[in-house]
């Protein structure tokens, strides 16, 4: 397993980076604490030069990135795809996926593109919402078979919406790999949403048997009274989980998927010292 870590675009330039790591060279503090990737998050209005840039500085500095674009609330999502050449959604993903295949030449490797599926209002039919998932993860799929063989298309477990506004597809492990296998699509396991979930709705916190073999990415993070907080309550079981992991042949990259907003006040930099330690003395063990 490869130890990452979430690193916003621009983070040099961001005061909460900034305050985190006070004047240190970040890729470098990263490296000597043993992170080998991070996950950049993308937007509809990312810029292509930024990103660009940022791709360069992580491979330039040993660090394989992965990419995670945000679409919920947009005329992107997928709950709003159709595989027509117009659809705003398949527009963007062309693009999302063209970055992920410029990062994926940079790194001369796989370079995994971590998808939600779609979100729909509350009065939407979830089965019509599955439906265009597994249509939207189908086409993403196909355009990496044709134009990039290297990124690989993972769907992430999301975190239900327990106020009922939105549906969220792929909350329930069952409901995800479903989806997964019927597109023909990696998993990436969100330990923490998979606890929030367990903890809010009486919901399974460990999957299926068959959803292990096909888990591609990990998020990892601690839960407190929110998710994505540093590995320090010891709540998420997560040694555990990854142990059950590991005894599938999983060699992908477990990303600690905590911003410095989250560190700041739960300790700061000793939090992030702790967080990687954690998860470099598991790997160890």
């Amino acid at each position: 397993m490869r130890v990452g870590i979430k690193l916003d675009i621009g983070f040099d330039e961001h005061p909460d980076y900034r305050r985190l790591f006070g004047g240190a060279e970040i890729c470098a503090f990263l490296r000597d604490r043993g992170v080998r990737a991070v996950e950049s998050p993308v937007e509809p209005d990312t810029e292509a030069a930024r990103l660009a840039a940022h791709i360069r500085r992580c491979v330039e500095a040993g660090l394989r990135l992965s990419l995670h674009p945000y679409t919920e609330g947009t005329p992107f999502n997928p709950g709003l795809f159709h595989d027509d050449p117009e659809n705003p959604c398949r527009r963007m993903h062309e693009r999302f996926l063209q970055w992920a295949a410029d990062a994926a030449a940079q790194q001369a490797g796989r370079t995994i593109i971590n998808i939600h599926s779609a979100g729909g209002s509350a009065d939407a039919r979830r089965a019509d919402l599955v439906d265009r998932s597994i249509e939207f993860f189908r086409w993403a799929a196909d355009w990496c078979v044709r134009n990039a063989p290297a990124v690989r298309v993972v769907a992430e477990l999301q975190i239900h919406d327990a106020s009922g506004v939105m549906q969220r597809i792929g909350a329930q492990y069952d409901e995800l790999l479903h989806v997964a296998c019927s597109a023909g699509v990696g998993i990436c396991w969100d330990l923490g949403h998979a606890f929030m979930n367990a903890r809010r709705f009486g919901w399974p916190l460990d999957p299926p048997p068959a959803f292990l073999p096909r888990v591609a990415h990990v998020h990892c993070h601690d839960v407190n009274e929110e998710d994505h907080e540093p590995l320090i309550h010891g709540n998420v079981p997560w040694q555990r989980q990854l142990a059950d992991l590991a005894d599938t042949g999983f060699d992908g990259t477990v990303i600690l998927e905590v911003t410095p907003k989250r560190f700041l006040p739960a300790g700061g930099r000793p939090a992030l010292e702790q967080s990687l330690a954690a998860l470099q003395h598991w790997q160890r063990d």
